[in-house]
């Protein structure tokens, strides 16, 4: 069978970085699964470096991946790649349609496309396996399990706190364009600590900071990033912010951040993690303020909805 007949799940659009395109590449796998699809992505992505077992495809079709990859604006919107995707239709006999993977009513649709991060709400956490997640979607390959910066970082496993302080794009004033992420207040880690019994003198501390001015020493590496497909492999860390990855991954215990960053990490691995809980939402680039929050332990509080606001207050994944 031709591949433009088959059954098939596309994505026409990365949304967001590393952390969010984890969110998305698991609904995809999920999804495919499920309903014996092939999954179809626009672009490599910093998970074909990482992780081994991987089935899906990046779309052959030269005219409908250079449409859904544009990031100028006339073309970088929904409408202008839904009709890449009729375009494709037309010229090849297909029969893609538009799913939204957030309305439990369209889920079980086959040969769809989706933009969308795949993460506001409960239905889809409530089918996944986090084993299946763990072992499969996102198991590191050979060569990362076995470079010098994973058995470096594996053999401190469990000898250390760290709490993982967001920064870079959300707190900067001129960004209006952060998609609601409120930068947490560093007062509220310290407060944290002493709630849970942690001496903040031996907390470590990873941060995408590139000011200083928080005296957290900043990445070693130089942090490349384009679309579509995210950042820039670096010789023998593979990206920029892999050693941070893999710090928090290790941990004794985490206080992470409203991260999807973090919140990964912490799900790979085995520590005591506590979160914030976001009861508000406040813009640094409107207010010039921090927001001070309560965190609880678990990771199940969503890195970004605001509770009792949003669809998806927790991530519960059995």
């Amino acid at each position: 069978m031709p591949a433009a007949n088959r059954n098939k799940i596309v994505l026409m659009h990365w949304n967001g970085r590393f952390g969010n395109r984890m969110f998305t590449y698991a609904f995809l796998r999920h999804y495919a699964e499920t309903f014996g699809l092939e999954v179809w992505l626009p672009s490599h992505w910093e998970g074909d470096v990482l992780f081994e077992n991987r089935v899906h495809r990046i779309i052959d079709d030269d005219e409908l991946r250079l449409y859904l990859n544009q990031s100028i604006p006339p073309f970088d919107h929904i409408d202008a790649r839904m009709a890449a995707v009729h375009r494709f239709n037309q010229r090849t006999g297909d029969q893609i349609e538009y799913m939204n993977p957030d309305n439990p009513d369209e889920y079980g649709r086959v040969n769809v496309c989706i933009d969308s991060l795949c993460c506001f709400h409960p239905h889809i956490f409530g089918k996944y396996s986090a084993e299946r997640m763990r072992e499969t979607y996102f198991r590191f390959s050979e060569q990362v399990r076995q470079s010098d910066l994973y058995r470096r970082l594996e053999d401190r496993q469990g000898t250390y706190t760290v709490a993982h302080l967001r920064r870079d794009d959300i707190a900067d004033a001129k960004n209006h364009t952060n998609q609601g992420y409120s930068v947490l207040s560093r007062a509220s880690y310290e407060k944290a600590f002493r709630k849970y019994g942690y001496d903040p003198k031996t907390i470590e501390w990873v941060t995408d900071d590139k000011t200083g001015s928080l005296g957290i020493p900043s990445r070693r590496y130089p942090d490349h990033w384009s679309y579509p497909v995210g950042a820039t492999p670096v010789p023998e860390v593979f990206f920029s912010w892999f050693p941070d990855f893999l710090k928090l991954m290790f941990a004794k215990a985490v206080f992470r951040a409203n991260s999807s960053f973090s919140w990964w990490a912490c799900f790979l691995g085995n520590a005591r993690v506590y979160s914030p809980r976001l009861h508000t939402r406040v813009l640094f680039h409107e207010t010039g303020r921090e927001l001070d929050v309560e965190f609880e332990e678990g990771n199940h509080p969503h890195w970004l909805c605001v509770q009792g606001q949003d669809q998806c207050d927790d991530i519960l994944i059995r």
